[in-house]
């Protein structure tokens, strides 16, 4: 019985890495909140999605090798089409950077919160499980895409061990707000 009590408390320290120094990150001017696994670094820069040139924020933290990133495109318009094609163009991109291939891509509903973290409903997004390389080494990522107003959203976990939980952790953390300009 003391070995079965050694070996719960080891593993219940191992769970909770001291590498990760979860969050939560708000973007009031970007439109979401989430939990990061560590200080946050942001740049912008201007991309191409599909036929779009836009603004693209992003902000994440490193732990190891693993990578859990925001990226925000503010798109011209607030049209359906437009954000539709920006997500997939957002959504290929990721699996290019990685020359990978979905394993699994899941419908979910990305919550919308207000300032508190009250309820205001939900838009539609897509999860993504997706495997590659990069320089010969393997990449796993696990990903969310959704689009709400002008903005296209990111949010991604990439890494060669990615560690399942704390990529679950990212994901599920991430809500939508209103953008305040």
């Amino acid at each position: 019985m003391r070995f079965l009590l050694a070996a719960l408390a080891a593993l219940l320290v191992t769970a909770c890495s001291p590498d990760y120094n979860w969050r939560e990150v708000r973007s009031p001017e970007q439109g979401y909140l989430v939990m990061l696994p560590g200080k946050p670094a942001t740049m912008t820069r201007t991309i191409r999605l599909d036929a779009l040139e836009v603004p693209m924020t992003m902000q994440g933290a490193r732990v190891g090798e693993a990578s859990f990133t925001v990226a925000v495109a503010v798109l011209p318009g607030d049209d359906p089409a437009t954000r539709a094609a920006a997500v997939a163009a957002m959504r290929a991109g990721m699996l290019q950077n990685i020359g990978g291939t979905e394993r699994e891509a899941v419908a979910v509903r990305v919550p919308v919160v207000d300032g508190a973290g009250a309820p205001l409903g939900d838009e539609h997004g897509v999860r993504v499980d997706a495997e590659g390389r990069v320089r010969e080494q393997k990449m796993s990522m696990r990903a969310g895409f959704a689009s709400r107003g002008d903005r296209a959203y990111q949010w991604v976990a990439i890494g060669a061990s990615l560690d399942e939980e704390q990529a679950r952790t990212f994901l599920d953390s991430f809500r939508l707000t209103p953008a305040v300009p």
